[in-house]
């Protein structure tokens, strides 16, 4: 067993009065002296975070290609994808669309740690270089809900061993076939005839509308936190 330390010289001791409100740091010194010395409670809190040192560093790893973002928990981790193409292979019903224009997309993908896309979220952001201010738009097409969850009917999502690979998954998560779930059939496929000629711009002149969302928002609540911008 042990013998107990009972050499309390270059002891610190902290007295806190709720009363009078007072915190008092009282230093026992190897020569017996005592010196009392009364701080704030925002001198406490410096002295108490910066004695607190922690080796434990969480290591993202390489993070696929224009990735804004990334939120790591013990079991998955989030993933904010900017998508820099402008167009897509993409299928409604029985006829396919190639080359297709599309708006600038952020994807929220959620991994698990075995790789597999667990779920994802789709936006709309301004087509310019994104920044937490950036505003966000509704998506025009079906099989988004209104919170930018991505309704993915039967398909298997898939599962990368390399989270790199992650930038191939706006690709494929546009590839899926389209519905009708949230759209009227007539006005989802004369949309779908009216934009397949179209400048990619043109979405930002005469189809989007704002949602009343930023960037930020759209992060923040795939996140559970509140984002404020850059300043």
């Amino acid at each position: 067993m042990a013998a107990e330390n009972t050499d309390y010289s270059n002891d610190i001791r902290l007295r806190i009065s709720p009363n009078s409100g007072k915190i008092i740091v009282e230093e026992l010194k190897r020569d017996g002296a005592i010196s009392f010395k009364e701080i704030s409670p925002i001198d406490l809190y410096f002295m108490l975070n910066e004695s607190y040192r922690s080796n434990e560093v969480v290591d993202s790893g390489l993070l696929p290609e224009h990735c804004l973002s990334v939120s790591i928990g013990k079991a998955e981790k989030i993933f904010i994808l900017w998508n820099p193409e402008l167009r897509a292979d993409m299928t409604y019903g029985e006829t396919e669309y190639p080359n297709f224009p599309i708006p600038r997309l952020v994807f929220g993908i959620r991994v698990l740690d075995t790789g597999r896309v667990a779920g994802c979220t789709l936006g709309v952001v301004a087509d310019e270089k994104p920044s937490p201010s950036s505003v966000m738009y509704h998506y025009p097409f079906s099989n988004v809900y209104e919170d930018s969850r991505v309704c993915t009917g039967n398909n298997v999502l898939p599962r990368y061993k390399k989270q790199t690979a992650l930038v191939n998954f706006p690709r494929y998560l546009l590839g899926i076939p389209d519905n009708d779930d949230m759209f009227s059939p007539e006005g989802h496929k004369e949309l779908m005839e009216h934009l397949k000629d179209k400048d990619p711009a043109y979405y930002y002149t005469d189809i989007l509308i704002p949602n009343g969302k930023t960037l930020a928002d759209f992060i923040g609540g795939l996140n559970g936190t509140d984002n404020e911008d850059d300043e």
